[in-house]
C-alpha cells in the first residue's frame, strides 16, 4: 500500500510525536509498503531516511511547532492510506477534507490535548468546537495511546482503539555504563537521577523546576546527582534555578544526546522521573525506555503517564507539582537498593511483554487492515 503520514515535528527534531510518526513509518517500510511523510519545513535539515520519503513542505504560517500547510489537500491525493498525527492544527482539517474529496481512509494518532492561557487558549477552544468534531468525523479509526487518557479529555469518536506506543528493548537494554557516570564525575556510591524530555517553551509542563526544587531539598545523607538530558530555550532558566537553589555541582545539563548515546546514559542511571505537571503531557515514551533500560521510575499521576508505571512494581506515582511528594518518593527510591532493582527487573519484563515493537506493530496492522477491508 501507498501510505501518507502527516505529522508536526519529525527527526532530527526530538519529540514524542516525531518519533512515533518516525517509528510507525519505518515498520511499515519494512514491511513492503510504500511510506511518505509529510511534515512542515521549519528549517533547512538533511533528511538520511533512505527507506522512507520525507517531504518537508514550506508553511503558509507557522508559530513555533504550528504550522499551516494547506498544499497537503493536493499533496496527499494519491495514496491508498492517511495517518494523521494529531494534535496538528495547520494540517488536520486540510487532512480530512483530502480523505473525504479524494475518499481516502482517514487514521488518526491522538497524541495529546493542548493547554494554553490567553488568546492562545481561546483559538484552540474555537478550533475544538469548530474544526476537530468533522476531523474526528472523517477517520475511520482514532487510536489513542491510552484509553485511560482518551476518556480524561473527553475522546469519544465513532471507533476508538487503544494503542500504546513502543520502545526498542533491544536498543534500551540493562547495562552499567560507568564510563559516563565517570565522565560526569558521579561516584559510584551517588544515585542517579535521570530526566529525558525537551527544555524548550513548548515542553513548558515536564515539570523540570519541580524536580530541580525537589532535589534541592532531599535529606544531606543522600548521595545523588540529577542528569537532565534536553535541550532548548529554558534551559538557562533551569540552570539558574540550580544556581539558586545551591546544587549546581549535582545537577547535569548534557545537553541533546544522539541515538547511539542516549541508551547509554539511562544505563548510568539508577531511577528515572517524570514530573509532568499536567495533561499535555499524554504518555512519556521515555519512561517506556527508561523501563528496557531497568530502571524504575517516578511519575506524575496523570491520565496515560500513569498507565506506564505499576504502582509499587515497577516504580512509583505522585501527583503533579507537588513537591513534597516527589521528595518522598524519592528519598524512598534512593535508599532502598534492593527493591529499586526488583523494580527495575519488573519494569524490563513489562516492556518486553507489552510494549516492544512486534507486539504493538501487529496491533498497528491490524488498524490498517480495518479501514482497507
Amino acid at each position: 500500500m501507498n501510505i501518507a503520514h502527516i505529522t508536526p515535528v519529525y527527526p532530527p527534531y526530538t519529540g514524542g510525536i516525531g518519533s512515533v510518526a518516525h517509528e510507525y513509518a519505518l515498520a511499515l517500510a519494512r514491511d513492503n509498503h510504500d511510506v511518505t511523510v509529510f511534515t512542515p519545513k521549519y528549517q533547512e535539515l538533511n533528511d538520511s531516511h533512505n527507506e522512507i520519503e520525507v517531504k518537508r513542505l514550506k508553511p503558509v504560517y507557522k508559530w513555533g511547532n504550528a504550522a499551516l500547510i494547506p498544499q497537503l489537500l493536493w499533496e496527499l491525493r494519491e495514496f491508498d492510506i492517511l495517518h494523521l498525527h494529531y494534535t496538528f492544527y495547520g494540517a488536520s482539517l486540510f487532512t480530512a477534507l483530502a480523505a473525504l474529496i479524494w475518499r481516502k481512509p482517514l487514521i488518526i494518532t491522538y497524541h495529546m490535548k493542548p493547554i494554553a492561557s490567553g488568546w492562545l487558549g481561546w483559538i484552540f477552544r474555537i478550533y475544538r468546537l469548530l474544526v476537530e468534531p468533522f476531523v474526528f468525523w472523517s477517520a475511520k479509526v482514532v487510536c489513542a495511546s491510552s484509553l485511560d487518557y482518551a476518556q480524561s479529555v473527553g475522546l469519544r469518536p465513532k471507533k476508538l482503539v487503544e494503542l500504546p506506543f513502543s520502545v526498542d528493548a533491544e536498543r534500551f537494554t540493562p547495562k552499567e555504563a560507568l564510563d559516563i557516570r565517570e565522565e560526569l564525575a558521579i561516584s559510584r556510591d551517588s544515585k542517579a537521577i535521570i530526566f529525558v524530555g525537551g527544555l524548550d517553551d513548548a515542553h513548558y509542563f515536564k515539570g523540570v523546576d519541580v524536580l530541580i526544587e525537589a532535589c534541592a531539598k532531599l535529606a544531606d545523607d543522600i548521595d545523588w546527582d540529577l542528569i537532565i538530558v534536553g535541550d532548548g530555550n529554558k534551559k538557562v532558566q533551569y540552570q539558574e534555578l540550580a544556581v539558586q537553589r545551591r546544587v549546581v555541582n549535582k545537577i547535569h545539563f548534557v545537553g541533546r544526546l544522539s541515538n547511539d548515546d542516549l541508551p547509554r546514559y539511562y544505563q548510568a542511571a539508577d531511577v528515572h522521573v517524570l514530573p509532568a505537571i499536567n495533561r499535555c503531557e499524554a504518555f512519556g515514551l521515555v519512561t517506556l525506555e527508561a523501563a528496557a533500560s531497568g530502571l524504575p521510575s517516578v511519575v506524575s499521576n496523570l491520565p496515560g503517564v500513569r498507565t506506564l508505571v505499576k504502582e509499587r512494581e515497577t516504580g512509583l506515582v505522585v501527583p503533579p507539582s507537588d513537591v513534597g511528594a516527589l521528595i518522598l518518593a524519592l528519598t524512598f527510591m534512593l535508599q532502598k537498593d534492593e527493591l529499586r532493582y526488583r523494580f527495575g527487573k519488573a519494569a524490563r519484563e513489562r516492556v518486553e511483554r507489552r510494549f516492544a515493537p512486534g507486539v504493538i506493530y501487529k496491533e498497528l496492522r491490524e488498524v490498517y487492515r480495518s479501514v482497507v477491508g
